[in-house]
């Protein structure tokens, strides 16, 4: 991630919060050489705390304004930041700043901002596509946090990441958080990075509570975005395998679309 990241934007002028979660694969031992850099801060967990308190450890050690959340399974393309950091500044509304990340195995796109179905439940947009929307610019409703810019004021006036989840949910809820204050989530388009995707080992262990947790905390909240977006998303998610759509949830999906051109 790192010779990656170097390659695309020049590190000398930033400031880079690098943690390791207790790793056992020789991270440690890669991060010794970096201590001595001026502007990088490493910070060693005894103990593996996982994506939600770690990134709030490392986002309360950063001194910026603006944080923007890395994983370290990414692969960045040319101009990836600008676009982020343009949308993150454009209007006082904007709560954070997602991008298009496409899988690193099948380069079709992966993420393209998150919408929820209709029980309030969240699913990548635009996934399995070839192409992510035109524009600059789309507003979704929440974004991965695998790469998103947010201020640091904003993201701690909402408590930062939830750490009761654990490794899944807790950016959507952040995104969920930032709603409800009123700000929205945005995905700059122009910023398109590559991902290879949940390839941490363990890093589905927890859904299942993950999902309850969502569920219990914000399906209700987010139910509503899904009567608007889910009708669509369903057709654009199976475009390109349209033989796997389910025809009962094709056929409520088109009646849905009809019902809303009609009304």
């Amino acid at each position: 991630m790192l010779s990656s990241l170097e390659k695309t934007i020049d590190l000398s002028n930033k400031e880079v919060v690098l943690i390791d979660d207790c790793s056992k694969d020789g991270t440690s031992e890669y991060l010794d050489d970096l201590e001595t850099r001026p502007n990088f801060t490493i910070i060693r967990n005894t103990e593996n705390l996982g994506f939600a308190a770690s990134n709030n450890i490392a986002a309360r050690q950063a001194q910026s304004d603006v944080l923007v959340f890395i994983n370290n399974d990414l692969e960045f393309s040319a101009n990836w930041l600008d676009p982020m950091l343009a949308a993150l500044t454009g209007s006082p509304d904007v709560g954070a700043v997602g991008n298009v990340q496409r899988n690193f195995a099948t380069n079709l796109v992966d993420h393209a901002g998150i919408f929820f179905d209709l029980e309030g439940m969240p699913t990548h947009a635009h996934k399995n596509r070839r192409n992510p929307p035109k524009g600059s610019m789309i507003e979704r409703n929440a974004a991965t946090a695998a790469c998103l810019a947010i201020k640091k004021e904003t993201f701690f006036s909402v408590g930062g990441f939830d750490e009761a989840y654990r490794n899944g949910m807790e950016d959507v809820d952040l995104c969920m958080k930032l709603k409800k204050n009123g700000q929205k989530i945005l995905v700059a388009l122009d910023s398109v990075i590559r991902h290879h995707v949940s390839s941490a080992p363990g890093r589905h262990v927890n859904n299942d509570a993950n999902s309850n947790l969502f569920r219990d905390r914000w399906s209700d909240f987010a139910r509503p975005f899904g009567q608007s977006e889910w009708p669509m998303e369903y057709f654009r998610r199976y475009a390109r395998f349209w033989w796997r759509m389910n025809p009962r949830l094709a056929i409520k999906a088109l009646s849905m679309l009809l019902m809303s051109y009609f009304r």
